[in-house]
């Protein structure tokens, strides 16, 4: 699609049938990844990765829902869950928090839930307040069914260190990457990597009390992190879901517009705050209201009816 013909449907009031349409494409294919999960003996740890902001988290409640479908149990985890905190979390070379590192996470703690978890047994319900930086349990216990699934979704979740304890026969890898097919620019779409750093500027402001400035900061130092801990793994999926919305720059626009102009009154015209700036001024706005309570968009921008 083109950004004239999405234009079009903003203006002539048709958004929400292409939204619609959008929403039933990606439901389709988690339905066929969950086809392929329960159709394979032996299977019980999925594993959901990706970048920063690709979609993880609701891709994997989505995907537990669509293993129910089947008649199978499933339940979601987040390694994010299982982060140790500024205390004990790794530090790069230059003597900073390296929140990228493999062993931010918890790695057997995390395994001995996991295990705990396929034995029938009970385990606490863990959080992280991204605010203090400090993981927490909450007084709640989690228990898997017989024949069911862990669904479990990180950027570090196709990392063979992160569950190096659990039998490899046992696991289904799925790698989670905003695809743009948006015709910008006479041919140019967005890089998956823009897609994902326009989200990561609207979540980090809405659920982490974030900057817009310091999510410019810090992002060369995500996309450095994924090189090294993610995309080396990526040949290991076993399935690939495109997370990317045709509509989501249109939806986008209300709530980051006005973010990338505080970050450049900040830092200046930098070349990644300008040409989202630009990329931005193509597409006409449009508001959520006809966007799914549990669409991928709606972990950036709030709403949804799905709990995180």
């Amino acid at each position: 699609m083109t950004v004239e013909e999405l234009n079009e449907n903003i203006s002539q009031g048709t958004a929400d049938e292409l939204i619609r349409v959008a929403e039933a494409r990606q439901c389709k294919m988690l339905s066929k990844i969950a086809d392929v999960i329960c159709g394979r003996p032996g299977i019980r740890l999925v594993l959901v990765s990706g970048g920063s902001a690709a979609g993880k988290t609701t891709t994997a409640k989505r995907l537990c829902t669509q293993i129910r479908v089947n008649g199978r149990a499933a339940m979601h985890l987040s390694t994010d869950d299982y982060f140790v905190g500024d205390a004990r979390n790794p530090r790069d070379e230059n003597g900073e928090l390296d929140y990228e590192h493999v062993n931010c996470v918890d790695i057997p703690l995390l395994a001995e839930d996991i295990n705990a978890l396929f034995r029938g047994e009970r385990v606490p319900v863990r959080r992280f307040d991204f605010v203090k930086h400090e993981p927490y349990v909450i007084d709640r216990f989690l228990s898997l069914p017989k024949g069911g699934f862990v669904v479990l979704e990180g950027i570090h979740a196709l990392n063979p260190l992160l569950t190096g304890a659990i039998a490899d026969e046992s696991k289904f890898r799925v790698f989670v990457e905003p695809r743009p097919s948006l015709d910008v620019f006479a041919g140019i779409t967005p890089s998956p990597a823009d897609a994902r750093f326009l989200r990561r500027m609207v979540r980090d402001n809405q659920f982490r009390k974030m900057s817009p400035a310091t999510t410019v900061k810090i992002w060369p130092k995500v996309l450095e992190g994924e090189k090294r801990w993610i995309e080396p793994f990526v040949g290991n999926a076993d399935a690939v879901f495109d997370s990317y919305l045709v509509y989501e720059l249109a939806v986008l626009k209300p709530y980051v517009g006005g973010l990338l102009e505080k970050a450049r009154l900040e830092l200046g015209p930098l070349s990644q705050i300008m040409n989202m700036i630009r990329l931005l001024s193509a597409v006409v706005a449009t508001f959520p209201d006809a966007v799914p309570g549990d669409s991928i968009i709606r972990e950036t921008i709030g709403g949804s009816q799905l709990e995180y």
